[in-house]
């Protein structure tokens, strides 16, 4: 027997706002929230007849309209602390990542040419992995080796100028220079 939407929701009401108060602190955001759980359950009255486990069911689009609670909550805190007028953060981290690329570039130019070139074709160009096996005349699993062999060659240049220190998770929490005699990138 086919359930109508609001024999769905006297069921299961009570659960749901439970569920949705326990991680949204605030009442009246959670009845907000649950009133988009009903109204998602009425659009889609017809999935949820036909799903093996209407509870389960229902606990999901209780748990992504959390998700989607908090997601917007983030959002608007980012536009309202955002940058102030005048400010371009994509500029400022764009004109970044060149500083670092010109710093990381006389390191890259003293790897042999396969690696140098499979470095600045994929990582700086920006070609894709599959663009760069084209351009080489090699597999999309070569040019991935290739790519892949590079980065690593070129961790080892950095860690042979720096000395790192790293916490329990593998950050960085401290760097010094270790300047060797004879090169010019350290």
């Amino acid at each position: 027997m086919l359930q109508q939407p609001a024999i769905i929701w006297e069921q299961f009401n009570a659960e749901l706002k439970r569920f949705i108060c326990q991680k949204v602190k605030q009442d009246n955001h959670c009845d907000d929230i649950l009133q988009e759980v009903y109204l998602k359950v009425y659009v889609n009255i017809r999935k949820i007849q036909s799903a093996d486990n209407i509870r389960a069911y229902l606990y999901r689009v209780a748990s992504n309209a959390v998700v989607d609670y908090y997601r917007n909550v983030l959002k608007d805190r980012c536009v309202k602390e955002g940058p102030e007028a005048g400010q371009e953060p994509e500029i400022t981290s764009l004109k970044e990542e060149y500083k670092l690329a010109d710093c990381l570039r006389p390191m890259i130019d003293t790897m042999p040419d396969i690696y140098r070139q499979a470095l600045i074709l994929t990582d700086l160009d920006g070609l894709t992995q599959k663009q760069y096996a084209t351009i080489a005349g090699i597999s999309i699993s070569g040019a991935k080796s290739r790519v892949q062999r590079a980065r690593e060659k070129l961790k080892e240049l950095i860690r042979q100028c720096c000395e790192y220190e790293f916490d329990k998770y593998g950050n960085i929490i401290a760097c010094c220079n270790n300047s060797m005699p004879g090169q010019k990138f350290c």
